[in-house]
């Protein structure tokens, strides 16, 4: 009898699941990119729901109209001025394009919402029921049918209206589409209006269930994706079944958390049944292969840019010399932000290196860095600082080559989802878990770093900190540079040709999911010393979504990418400033909004700009030659014709 009254109390989650999961469906459906974006605009809409309701006073009735028409103007909106841009970009722009939307919502939200974690008052009717002797929320119950009619009738429009059929033409050829009078652009804007009320519904009837959270709504994507993957990104009523059931086995779950058999290991502890959605999402994907089918027409882009670092020898010294004079120099709260920084560094290298060069789209990279702090929480007391980095980046490796297993079979936007799944499982299971962090009451602290019996002080583990990051960069720039730089790159453009050349892309995906996650792990493993605490909200799903974006706005595909990446980390030199000036809520909505210009005008990146001055300059020195050569040549045939003439008029 519980394992029915848990299953039923799950209907109201696995409703919000479902409405959600429609959405995603709709959208994918129409443009063929999987919104990553789906839960922030339901937190964000949700927001809005509840300040018009509950501050301003509005009838819910014409609160709930007024937000979901704005939500649905709000996808249309974003798809013609953001992602329409993209039909033809390459799949990793466009899944960044909706990461940075979702960093804009949050912060957004955070600058213009008190964003605690509130429950607020009921939509629906939450009368009790009774319904075989189980006691059910009436509400539940609501949210579930309301899920299932919205999907059969999505189902009904699919097939049996010329709007459904027209968005099923586009999806099997946006040519041929085009060829019979249809508009793949007005089509994809409609669809994305929909997925975005679909969203703000999800939003304002969840918050009362589950609470008004804005981090916790918005990593609702992760389960929402379990769903839209039964459903094989397609069938409307798949993505109900399979919402339902996931928010049905959550619940059902919880039903064993207080259980101590051996055999509940699996599912009984900290975050478990949270993890239970990634854990299906990386299931389907890795068994399966592929589940996201591909569109009619693929994309055309090109990748960002990847150019040979230049000043390999004199770039580290210059570097060295900043580093040091600004670490001698910045007073101690700056002083922290560069540290921040420079480890932020780090982890932007590792994607540079693993989605820049190999073009695996990893959103684990702050992941493989939680696992390198969480060692050194474990080691620092008993183990000298150089060996608890050296195991902490081995660790990391090792956890990178099991992420990067699943890159052997799936790719882009399926390697995406297994990563970000990866993350979130990582977030909630591994690194808030009593018995794997070591400690039941609060976060491990982490022994102050010494180095050869010395203490070091905050300065010199900042010199420390600096040489570490240093010679990562001169190492990533000479694996560019390198034989594997040249391979690496071959598997990201063509991975048929580059098998076809000989490359074993297999040992390369996996060695550079290794090295990268390796880096990371480093990177982590200072940033807990620096800290002295294992804080696990330092390495969470936002984080690893945050540098992301950063190194795309800087150039993921090039060193001074990291940097920007750096510069642009949580905690970092930006945050410090944006504090300082009373904008620190502010850091999440500049970065969205930046990625969203930069990926417009400049999907390049900031770093290349050098790079695409110098061979501007190049091309226009080798017109100017051409020209002299050619008006050389006229001249000298022009002289041959003209003494050809005076030859005749001579005879």
């Amino acid at each position: 009898m519980d394992v029915v009254r848990m299953a039923i109390l799950g209907l109201g989650l696995g409703g919000a699941y479902a409405l959600l999961a429609l959405g995603v469906v709709a959208i994918y459906r129409g443009t063929g990119v999987p919104n990553f974006s789906q839960g922030a605009v339901g937190m964000f809409s949700a927001y809005v729901f509840f300040g018009l309701r509950d501050k301003q006073e509005w009838p819910p009735v014409l609160a709930a109209v007024v937000t979901l028409l704005a939500a649905a103007v709000a996808g249309w909106v974003f798809y013609r001025l953001v992602m329409r841009q993209l039909r033809s970009a390459p799949i990793l722009a466009r899944i960044t394009a909706t990461i940075g939307l979702l960093l804009l919502l949050r912060g957004l939200a955070m600058s213009v919402f008190e964003v605690a974690t509130t429950t607020p008052d009921h939509v629906l009717p939450h009368r009790t029921l009774h319904l075989g002797g189980v006691a059910v929320p009436e509400d539940r119950l609501i949210i579930a049918g309301l899920a299932i009619a919205l999907g059969v009738a999505l189902s009904v429009l699919s097939v049996r209206t010329r709007l459904g059929l027209a968005v099923r033409a586009v999806a099997d050829s946006e040519k041929g589409a085009q060829l019979v009078g249809l508009s793949p652009s007005l089509l994809g804007a409609v669809t994305w209006g929909v997925g975005f009320a679909l969203a703000a519904l999800a939003g304002i009837l969840l918050s009362p269930v589950a609470g008004l959270d804005a981090d916790a709504l918005t990593l609702l994507i992760v389960p929402v994706f379990g769903a839209a993957l039964l459903a094989r990104f397609n069938s409307f009523l798949l993505a109900v079944a399979g919402g339902l059931g996931i928010g049905m086995m959550q619940a059902i779950l919880e039903l064993f958390q207080g259980s101590s058999h051996w055999y509940t290991e699996l599912w009984a502890g900290v975050g478990r049944t949270k993890a239970f959605p990634a854990l299906i999402v990386i299931l389907l994907i890795v068994f399966s292969g592929r589940l996201l089918p591909s569109r009619g027409d693929a994309a055309t882009g090109r990748l960002p840019i990847c150019p040979m670092p230049r000043y390999r020898r004199s770039g580290p010294l210059v570097a060295l010399l900043v580093g040091s004079v600004l670490i001698m120099t910045l007073a101690t709260p700056w002083l922290s932000a560069a540290v921040v920084t420079m480890g932020g560094v780090m982890i932007g290298l590792s994607v540079v290196l693993i989605t820049g060069f190999l073009g695996q789209v990893s959103l684990a990279q702050f992941a493989s860095a939680g696992i390198g702090g969480l060692v050194a929480a474990r080691l620092s007391a008993e183990l000298p600082l150089p060996v608890v980095m050296i195991v902490s980046a081995l660790v990391a490796a090792v956890i990178g080559v099991l992420l990067g297993l699943p890159s052997v079979r799936v790719r882009g936007q399926n390697l995406a989802l297994v990563t970000l799944s990866a993350t979130y499982i990582c977030q909630t299971v591994i690194f808030e878990d009593p018995r794997i962090v070591g400690s039941r009451f609060g976060f491990p602290l982490v022994r102050a770093p010494e180095l050869l019996g010395s203490p070091l002080s905050p300065r010199a583990f900042a010199f420390l900190v600096l040489v570490v990051v240093i010679a990562t960069g001169a190492l990533v720039a000479a694996l560019r540079a390198s034989s594997f730089g040249r391979r690496a790159l071959a598997v990201r453009e063509n991975e048929a040709a580059a098998i076809a050349a000989g490359t074993n892309v297999t040992h390369y995906k996996l060695a550079g999911f290794a090295l990268s996650s390796a880096i990371a792990g480093l990177a982590g493993c200072l940033l807990s010393y620096h800290a002295l605490v294992f804080a696990p909200s330092g390495f969470g799903t936002f984080g690893s979504l945050n540098i992301v974006i950063m190194g795309y706005i800087g150039g993921i595909a090039m060193i001074g990418g990291a940097v920007f990446a750096g510069i642009g980390a949580s905690g970092g030199l930006f945050a410090q400033f944006l504090a300082v000036n009373g904008w620190s809520s502010a850091q999440d909505l500049i970065g969205g909004l930046a990625l969203l210009i930069a990926i417009q005008l400049h999907s390049n990146g900031i770093a290349s700009l050098g790079h695409e001055i110098r061979q501007r300059r190049q091309k226009k020195a080798l017109r100017g030659v051409a020209g002299t050569s050619t008006t050389t040549t006229h001249g000298s045939m022009n002289a041959d014709r003209a003494d050809v003439s005076l030859e005749g008029l001579a005879r």
